[in-house]
């Protein structure tokens, strides 16, 4: 009897001794999901029964007994195990917070390795509670960890333009703010995380402009231009950037572009047109055709410039403006006396050069100027009685609004862009005009 006891009690040992490994080694197959993993791997057991009981209670979605489970006295592996099965649980349980408490023991630098499961139980605990950061980054650490795990990977990509969107307005904030090395960390670290998209270079572009550095702004827009796919109203933002930056050449060629394609950008292209032409103009005209007051001798500059049938022209009038024979940039101001575009008192005999050029002066000059260019017969025909009005100041302002020369409105006095704009209109409404000779 006893004989056949001694066989029966070796083999419930066995049977025992088996149970007790299957209790402390994980199963070879994890769940395919990124969270929760199995808290063993990558530990060494043997574990105890407290941590297996957890981790079948996690697999089959009942985190309170997991957690439960988890709390139970351990000791060696199965203590860290059972530590990360908790993080686990308590997210969740919908107590990310709690987790992240722990989690920030756990993950000090001065531990050593620390697990995928564990790095992925924090990520998760991170990104519940509104971190998408840190959790990014702790879940692109565990996913170079488990290169095979595919979900871990996905996971991580999801986390990574969640990450990305939350820098990107935190530096908009931080520039806003005037905090200007928070905001370029916080650009920098969404370019080092996601590739260089457009949108995502042109959101570093508008931190850049936020924070009045032009020219980081517009190297990130050029590089979001060259990627492509950017809508046409974005686009139109950075040429209007580019612009005020003082780069035509930029603006000419995303305004040109645009136009192509939509009339409601012709006009901006002809202005960014002009702004090209305007930046490779002499000191002297480009400050005249910028200035916000613009006198009667730079206006009479910006003619002599714009318009070489006004240098060419051929002149015998005997206008005499005295103010004017001892200045040395007189010819411009002379050559407009002489054609009639600018008027002379009759009773003082001055051209007064120094003096703000008026709405309704700049009104007579275009409109003066335009009806000495080209036939008469093929004029615009809101310029067809430009030669009736060589006098009349209302008049003059009234043709040349109609002619989008001018605004009839705006304060007494012209800029030197307004002017500019409408001699570069005039311009176009003419190619090729003569300037009739006087005799």
């Amino acid at each position: 009897m006893r004989g056949r006891i001694r066989p029966l009690a070796l083999a419930a040992a066995a049977v025992a001794a088996v149970l007790a490994r299957c209790a402390s080694v994980p199963p070879p197959d994890q769940p395919s999901g990124a969270f929760p993993l199995d808290p063993r791997l990558e530990l060494e057991g043997p574990f105890d029964d407290a941590v297996s009981r957890g981790w079948r209670a996690l697999a089959a979605g009942d985190p309170r007994t997991a957690a439960h489970a988890f709390a139970e006295p351990t000791q060696g592996a199965s203590a860290r195990a059972a530590a990360i099965g908790g993080v686990e649980a308590l997210v969740l349980v919908g107590r990310a917070e709690e987790a992240v408490e722990r989690c920030a023991s756990m993950l000090d630098p001065e531990v050593p390795n620390p697990t995928t499961p564990l790095l992925t139980a924090c990520g998760e605990a991170y990104a519940r509670t509104g971190q998408p950061a840190r959790a990014y980054e702790l879940y692109a650490r565990a996913a170079a960890h488990a290169p095979k795990m595919p979900r871990v990977e996905a996971r991580s990509e999801e986390l990574r333009e969640a990450a990305v969107e939350r820098m990107l307005d935190e530096a908009a904030k931080d520039a806003a703010a005037g905090r200007r090395d928070a905001a370029r960390a916080a650009t920098a670290r969404a370019l080092a995380w996601a590739p260089r998209s457009a949108s995502l270079l042109v959101r570093a572009g508008d931190v850049a402009c936020a924070l009045g550095d032009r020219e980081e702004a517009l190297a990130d827009y050029r590089e979001a231009l060259a990627a492509g796919g950017l809508d046409a109203d974005t686009q139109a933002r950075i040429g209007e950037v580019a612009l005020e930056a003082g780069d035509p050449g930029m603006a000419v060629s995303i305004f040109e572009r645009l136009s192509a394609e939509d009339p409601r950008f012709r006009d901006r292209a002809a202005e960014a047109r002009l702004a090209f032409r305007i930046a490779n103009w002499p000191d002297a005209e480009r400050q005249a055709s910028r200035a916000r007051r613009l006198t009667r001798s730079a206006a009479a500059s910006l003619v002599w410039w714009m318009f070489p049938e006004v240098r060419e022209a051929r002149v015998t009038s005997g206008i005499v403006a005295t103010d004017l024979l001892e200045r040395r940039d007189n010819r411009p101001m002379i050559r407009a006396v002489s054609l009639g575009l600018l008027d002379v008192d009759p009773d003082t005999h001055r051209a007064r050069p120094d003096a703000p050029l008026t709405r309704a002066a700049a009104a007579r000059l275009l409109v003066r100027l335009a009806a000495t260019l080209g036939n008469p017969r093929a004029r615009p025909e809101c310029l067809r009685d430009a030669g009736a009005l060589r006098g009349a100041g209302t008049d003059a302002i009234r043709v040349a609004s109609r002619c989008e020369l001018l605004s009839e409105s705006g304060g007494s006095a012209v800029s030197g862009a307004e002017l500019t704009r409408g001699l570069d209109r005039l311009r176009s409404l003419f190619p090729a005009g003569e300037v009739a000779g006087r005799d």
